[in-house]
């Protein structure tokens, strides 16, 4: 009788190094998917942020667009009606209008870039933001398992 209380004694000093065990690991998987979820957060917001910016520099994009096919139907308008005006204040009017249709282009490339820079940097965060997801997802799993281990006092789950 006192080899089986030594035996029982030995089992229920392993049973609870494991539990101390299963809790440390539930304990390390918590800590991870809290890490892990704070990044997918803000990575998502990084995502948000991008794309709104990017939408501000297509709306720029096309502000200067509109402003550039003014200066375009002017310059069409001083061909149409050039025998009206005074042909070298027609013409140097249209060379006016000529810079500043070549200034817009140049800024139109400049914002483009920019706006498809942003784009990229969206596509990047919310490539990222699914593998913490996934992994958070994993931990969350595991961390029921942990659980389920310490519950039913059943090492195979862990």
């Amino acid at each position: 009788m006192a080899e089986e209380k030594k035996k029982e004694d030995g089992e229920k000093k392993l049973s609870d190094r494991q539990t101390k065990l299963v809790a440390l690991t539930a304990l390390l998987l918590a800590i991870c998917a809290t890490f892990s979820s704070l990044k997918a957060g803000g990575l998502s917001n990084a995502a948000i942020l991008a794309q709104s910016q990017a939408s501000d520099q297509w709306a720029y994009y096309q502000a200067k667009s509109l402003k550039e096919n003014t200066y375009k139907v002017q310059i069409d308008a001083i061909k149409l009606h050039k025998g009206q005006f005074d042909t070298a204040q027609a013409d140097k009017i249209a060379a006016g209008y000529q810079e500043k249709i070549d200034q817009y282009k140049q800024e139109e490339q400049e914002i483009s870039e920019k706006a498809k820079a942003l784009e990229a940097q969206r596509d990047r965060s919310l490539e990222l933001r699914k593998g913490f997801s996934s992994g958070l997802t994993y931990l969350q799993i595991a961390i029921l398992l942990a659980s389920l281990t310490a519950l039913v006092k059943q090492i195979m789950f862990w």
